[in-house]
């Protein structure tokens, strides 16, 4: 095999690998994956550097969950760092739990300047598929160290019951 075919060959396992990766990231963490809005600015209006950082910085963030099912209930943990409580906005339609909120820029950092900003800052939607009809109304939301846990108890048709077995004589 010459060089040129080698490097060839080389090149196209390289491109397969790569392909094969990014598949399994997105079979992976494809619903965690989510767009953030930034704020529309007005025309004309002066920026803050807060407000320039959310215009030019990532538009997509990870918001991983868990989603726990047991007898009574069903428990959702959302990783959403950074928020503020009054900023989330938590519904239950048509058996999805939908999370929206708003993450603002944490302060205006008046020295120096940014060389990397990954952050995602902005409004977003997380939309989850719940595995059982849930009673909203006696729902339960809370949030600590960056993660919003949302606990949601089941309608009583949609809980297991035991039925016990009786000897027959």
């Amino acid at each position: 095999m010459s060089t040129f075919e080698q490097l060839k060959h080389g090149l196209e396992q390289a491109w397969d690998h790569l392909g094969e990766g990014w598949r399994a990231l997105r079979e992976r963490a494809g619903q965690a994956l989510t767009r953030f809005h930034p704020t529309e600015q007005c025309e004309g209006a002066v920026e803050t550097v807060g407000e320039q950082r959310v215009r030019h910085g990532s538009r997509w963030g990870l918001l991983a969950a868990e989603l726990l099912e047991t007898e009574d209930h069903v428990e959702v943990r959302l990783e959403v760092p950074g928020m503020d409580l009054q900023n989330f906005d938590i519904t239950v339609h048509d058996q999805i739990l939908v999370v929206r909120g708003h993450k603002q820029v944490a302060r205006d950092e008046r020295r120096g300047s940014y060389l990397i900003s990954e952050r995602a800052f902005g409004s977003f939607e997380r939309a989850l598929p719940l595995p059982a009809p849930v009673e909203d109304s006696r729902a339960e939301a809370h949030y600590r160290d960056g993660v919003l846990t949302v606990r949601l108890p089941k309608q009583a048709s949609a809980r297991q019951r035991r039925i016990p077995v009786e000897a027959r004589r």
